[in-house]
């Protein structure tokens, strides 16, 4: 059985607001009130309010952990249809999550028992539907471009089937280099991009060799293209020896003082 009940709202400011649907009247609530004293909360609804609180819970911790910025959370909860044979829980029920710390936002388990002499366990699905500002592509990208801000956009969208990830910084994305062709208005992830080409094949750079404070340049013709951060083959044109180097910059690579000689 499905039940969309809960949509959390969280702005910029960090304030929570909770906005719940009755679909009761508030007049035969009222009636009924007077007409016969309050029954316990079946098992089925203590159920229900205690995952709801603990995916309310689970999400929040998410977007404190990536730095979400106003983002909105809806939970749609599963709940067996078994529950229904139970009897209500006089003690406060145990909730866990099976996976432990791992969050899969696409579907979260949280397994439910009740802990007194009669108890019961059930295990109760949540599917959340999740939007949140993320990084897309402004127009259609193709393989090898090199990300500028005018490329991107921030828009809201459902996270939560997201498998290859979602970017919501412009920081983190802009001077890098496009791996796959991307669709205008198609979520930018890190894994399609890639640090650009820093050193091409048989380019000319320049070769900085440091070793406790002491700091030595020559230039030197690289073997292989790289990135920053890669390790390439370079030819010293001094000395014509090949040595390993890593690329630091555009056209620059480092290396020992001892392996430049």
């Amino acid at each position: 059985m499905i039940y969309r009940v809960l949509s959390l709202s969280v702005p910029r400011y960090g304030k929570l607001f909770f906005r719940f649907t009755l679909t009761a009247s508030l007049l035969s609530f009222a009636a009924a009130s007077f007409a016969a004293p309050p029954t316990p909360a079946s098992a089925r609804k203590q159920v229900h309010s205690r995952v709801q609180q603990a995916a309310s819970d689970a999400i929040r911790q998410e977007a404190q952990r990536s730095r979400w910025e106003d983002y909105q959370a809806k939970l749609n909860l599963f709940i067996p249809s078994e529950i229904s044979q139970y009897a209500p829980c006089g003690v406060p029920l145990t909730v866990s999550m099976p996976n432990g710390e791992r969050l899969d936002l696409r579907r979260l388990r949280f397994d439910v028992r009740c802990e007194s002499a009669n108890g019961w366990e059930v295990a109760v699905t949540v599917k959340p539907d999740i939007y949140l500002s993320v990084l897309m592509a402004k127009n259609t990208l193709e393989r090898g471009h090199v990300l500028g801000a005018s490329d991107i956009t921030l828009k809201k969208f459902n996270i939560s089937n997201l498998r290859s990830g979602y970017v919501t910084h412009p920081d983190d994305v802009v001077g890098l280099t496009l791996k796959r062709r991307v669709r205008e208005l198609q979520p930018i992830s890190m894994s399609q991009l890639d640090s650009p080409v820093m050193v091409e094949r048989g380019q000319r750079v320049l070769m900085i060799a440091d070793q406790d404070g002491v700091e030595a340049r020559t230039m030197g013709i690289a073997s292989k293209k790289g990135r920053k951060g890669e390790m390439i083959k370079v030819k010293n044109e001094s000395s014509e020896r090949e040595v390993t180097a890593i690329v630091s910059d555009m056209g620059v690579v480092r290396t020992s003082l001892s392996a430049k000689n």
